[in-house]
């Protein structure tokens, strides 16, 4: 079975964004009322972080289908750790019982492994990511995951703390989005906030600078972000 490619993952997401800034910029400039803007905005920057959300899960599969041998040895830990709670289950395993790892596994395989429920898996910042990553992958492609520069690594924890909070506008999303607004690595991209907190996560995002809304800036940073993980 074909394997599948990183390069597309990429590419696809590549395009979905270019396509959302080009709606996003025709909804500007067709709206003229603040509060309309506001919306268009928050549609935006909620919609950015759905889909790097499902960009990160096609790419640890894509990067897992392509070197499944981590995925064997964690399947191997995993059941050596629940053996050992069970000595005889243990001592018949030892005494019957192999491992044969396999150097593939086919798509359907994989993904009963990786997300066996179906649903992609959603990531509270970029640590976690890091986190699934040295799971399920081999070393080489973990470390593209993990060789980000610091302001990278705060832009995708923003853009998953803006996703959170335009979605669920609770007081934590709040809080959290504040504490992520204050990284001073996002101190030379302009998105990091000043003293005073940000109430409302879309006033703040359609804020335009430098020919741009914050929205927009966010989503070039995360483009880039989101490429160095693939070239």
């Amino acid at each position: 079975m074909r394997k599948i490619d990183p390069e597309g993952v990429w590419t696809d997401f590549a395009e979905q964004i270019d396509e959302q800034g080009t709606f996003y910029e025709r909804s500007w400039e067709a709206l003229t009322d603040a509060s309309d803007r506001k919306l268009a905005t928050e549609n935006y920057v909620l919609t950015l972080g759905v889909l790097f959300e499902g960009f990160v899960n096609d790419l640890i599969f894509a990067y897992a289908n392509r070197d499944c041998s981590r995925v064997m040895q964690h399947l191997e830990s995993s059941v050596r750790e629940t053996l050992q709670s069970n000595q005889k289950a243990a001592a018949a395993f030892d005494s019957f019982a192999e491992f044969k790892h396999r150097r593939h596994l086919t798509k359907d395989e994989l993904k009963a492994i990786l997300d066996p429920s179906g649903r992609n898996t959603s990531f509270p910042n970029h640590i976690a990511i890091e986190e699934r990553a040295q799971q399920w992958l081999v070393a080489a492609h973990v470390e593209r995951f993990s060789r980000l520069t610091a302001q990278q690594k705060s832009v995708i924890d923003l853009t998953i703390a803006f996703r959170n909070n335009l979605a669920h506008r609770s007081k934590s999303s709040l809080d959290r989005l504040n504490d992520v607004l204050a990284q001073g690595a996002l101190h030379p991209t302009g998105l990091r906030r000043g003293v005073n907190r940000v109430q409302q996560a879309g006033n703040y995002l359609k804020t335009r600078m430098n020919g741009g809304t914050r929205a927009t800036i966010l989503a070039d940073l995360l483009r880039t972000s989101a490429n160095e993980i693939v070239r």
